[in-house]
């Protein structure tokens, strides 16, 4: 009994195996990589999240600049003037390396499916990235009361800050699960295809010895 456990498990631990296997050297082999990634998705979010804070403030009090990586936000202060206000460093946007790492594992994806699932996927990553720049640094205004809000909002600002984090870093694995999901389904139906298929013959056999002991028995 435990051997035909050990060989009906065989398949799925092989499976997964071999994806945790893909999955940690894409990984490491990314983030390797992300220094020279980095400043260039950097100054993207940064143009992009521009015309966002155009957008939710009125007048704009807002400045941002790319440096090496790293993003900048600054505060008007007065006439030609701004004062550093926060600044997200290199690795913030690093969630979009096990995104791509992720979708390189996952088995059962041809070629096209898998990239064209991964592209929109960093797109909708990338969207995600610039939305939460904006609002984090907006709930951050009105968290030290830059930014005049009902008392109700003010009430709920750390709720909703907490929510906001936990949207955002939780993002990678949504849109990757959310892409993936009927993949690994009939993945898995496959494997328990093959496993009913492989169990069928030692089936017949056990029945066909316990017929001829029987007869053996009863002769």
């Amino acid at each position: 009994m435990r051997r035909e456990r050990a060989r009906a498990l065989s398949p799925l631990i092989s499976l997964l195996l071999r994806f945790l296997g893909i999955f940690v050297v894409v990984l490491i082999v990314l983030a390797l990589a992300w220094p020279l990634i980095v400043p260039t998705y950097t100054k993207l979010v940064t143009v992009v999240a521009r015309v966002g804070f155009h957008i939710v403030e009125s007048p704009d009090v807002s400045v941002l600049d790319a440096q090496s990586g790293e993003l900048w936000v600054y505060r008007i202060i007065g006439e030609g003037a701004i004062k550093p206000f926060t600044w997200f460093d290199r690795y913030t946007y690093f969630a979009l390396i096990p995104l791509v790492a992720l979708f390189a594992a996952t088995p059962g994806l041809g070629w096209i499916k898998r990239i064209t699932r991964l592209g929109l996927s960093v797109v909708l990553l990338f969207f995600i990235h610039v939305s939460y720049l904006v609002i984090s640094v907006q709930l951050s205004y009105a968290a030290i009361g830059l930014t005049d809000v009902g008392p109700f909002v003010a009430r709920m600002l750390t709720v909703v800050q907490w929510l906001v984090r936990v949207l955002w870093e939780a993002a990678p694995l949504v849109l990757w699960v959310a892409f993936t999901a009927r993949t690994w389904a009939a993945t898995l139906r496959g494997l328990r295809s093959v496993e009913v298929h492989d169990r069928a013959p030692r089936r017949r056999g056990r029945a066909l010895f316990h017929a001829v002991a029987r007869k053996g028995w009863e002769s």
